[in-house]
């Protein structure tokens, strides 16, 4: 039998524990096409089926049973492995290690922790969301702010912790020379024609989100271009290459201009996510608090979106009540 991988044991111990291949995938952070077709190579190297596929979702097979129970014996004893070696390479007593989806919240977030908790150690990673959720499982970070598309499950156990920050819209980012550009609002079906730079799928689940809600606006999406680095696709956007979903604190200017969506049909949720046996979980409060002012300073970056803040309230009820801020800015 040929060696298998641990993401590999991962990802068969996900499909046993969800009800469909869908959520597994979400879970995972990829595409349920991209799932069943590392599924089937790792039933060729066994040489069994591991599911059967059912109208109520998949059943384990005898030899499915087996591989998992196995997986998970040995997905514990590397995890114990993991925090071994991490316990004795960690950081200095204080440091607080913080990650984040690409975009100014991470960076502010981490300037506003040294202003109230008893720390100035504190480090960054931002990736992309399987990679932080895998480090928020391992314990390589203390806490990470998530982004994923509302109704799509976090790709994290029951181990981590959550707290909703936002429910925000997604905008989209034209060439300032694009004709769409002028209006104050964006139909996604009058972006059928257009090309499309977005993240890789590894990244996160952009292209499924787009794809969904383009499907329902009646086009599919021409992905021309996968770029996983912002500065790289607002160049791209600006010289008129392609149009990109943004988000909707992102400024206009250099050649870009955001807008919103019409309607909002992707909604975007940004979660604080720990993990409850962290070295610094009994500060998550605090921490969920600096989350909240680290997106509050970003929000007048768009006046289309400080409009819709006031006027949706029950997006943010968590975030504001943490601060104490009225849930509506009086004169706005």
């Amino acid at each position: 039998m040929a060696e298998l991988e641990l993401r590999h044991l991962r990802l068969v111990c996900a499909i046993a524990e969800e009800p469909s291949l869908t959520r597994a995938a979400a879970r995972l952070g990829v595409s349920q096409p991209s799932l069943s077709a590392t599924l089937q190579r790792i039933e060729r190297r066994l040489g069994g089926q591991l599911f059967e596929r059912e109208r109520t979702g998949m059943r384990v097979t005898e030899l499915g049973a087996y591989l998992v129970s196995s997986a998970r014996v040995v997905l514990a004893d590397m995890e114990s492995l993991l925090a071994g070696a991490d316990a004795r390479t960690r950081a200095p007593a204080g440091a607080l290690r913080i990650g984040a989806c690409p975009g100014a919240i991470g960076p502010n977030l981490a300037r506003g922790i040294t202003e109230i908790l008893p720390t100035d150690d504190v480090t960054l990673e931002v990736a992309g969301i399987g990679q932080l959720a895998q480090d928020l499982e391992s314990r390589r970070l203390d806490f990470a702010v998530l982004d994923e598309c509302a109704g799509v499950p976090l790709p994290t156990s029951d181990r981590l912790d959550t707290r909703l920050l936002v429910a925000e819209p997604v905008f989209v980012a034209l060439s300032e020379g694009h004709p769409l550009a002028e209006r104050p609002t964006v139909e996604l079906a009058d972006l059928a024609p257009e090309d499309w730079a977005i993240a890789p799928m590894r990244d996160g689940n952009d292209q499924v989100v787009l794809s969904r809600a383009c499907a329902v606006a009646g086009f599919r999406p021409r992905i021309r271009h996968e770029v996983n680095e912002p500065a790289t696709c607002r160049e791209l956007v600006a010289a008129g290459g392609a149009v990109a979903l943004a988000q909707p604190t992102s400024r206009d200017g250099s050649g870009i201009a955001v807008r919103p969506l019409a309607g909002d049909p992707i909604i975007l949720e940004r979660w604080l996510v720990w993990h409850p046996a962290g070295p610094h979980a009994q500060h998550a409060a605090d921490v969920y608090r600096c989350a909240a002012r680290a997106y509050l300073s970003q929000l007048d970056r768009n006046p289309d979106y400080r409009r819709w803040w006031d006027r949706h309230p029950e997006a943010h009820r968590q975030l504001s009540a943490a601060i104490g801020e009225p849930v509506v800015r009086v004169g706005a």
